[in-house]
């Protein structure tokens, strides 16, 4: 057994006694710092005395609900109220949409088919 080895074995063993002193107090135990990777079966159980107590829920009286609703829709009313100063970004000209004529479409057409009739008949020679 190495010195290392030995070593963890008694920081272990110490860390043990100090949660149980812990429980028989009642005083919380500082934990250690977290390694990386997986913890062992052993490090993963948590005591209870250790865990932070919860926090307590406010609650909000009915007074205080009502105070809250009626700011709001003073709020939105003055809100509504005020007239709008939404600033649009200004539009850019249309450019005017080309249309193709139908002498264009069929002299397209054309050079299409005799590009077609001529690519055939590299491929068959």
């Amino acid at each position: 057994m190495g010195v290392s080895e030995i070593l963890a074995t008694i920081d272990q063993e110490i860390a043990q006694l100090q949660q149980a002193r812990a429980l028989l107090t009642g005083v919380a135990v500082p934990v250690a710092k977290r390694k990386p990777g997986r913890p062992r079966k052993n490090d993963a159980v948590v005591t209870a005395a250790a865990a932070k107590p919860a926090k307590k829920k406010r609650k909000l009286s009915p007074e205080g609900r009502k105070r809250i609703a009626e700011a709001v829709k003073k709020r939105w009313a003055v809100q509504k109220a005020a007239p709008t100063k939404a600033v649009a970004a200004p539009k850019k000209a249309a450019k005017k949409k080309r249309n193709l004529s139908p002498e264009g479409r069929k002299r397209i057409a054309e050079a299409a088919k005799k590009r077609w009739a001529a690519q055939k008949a590299v491929v068959a020679s």
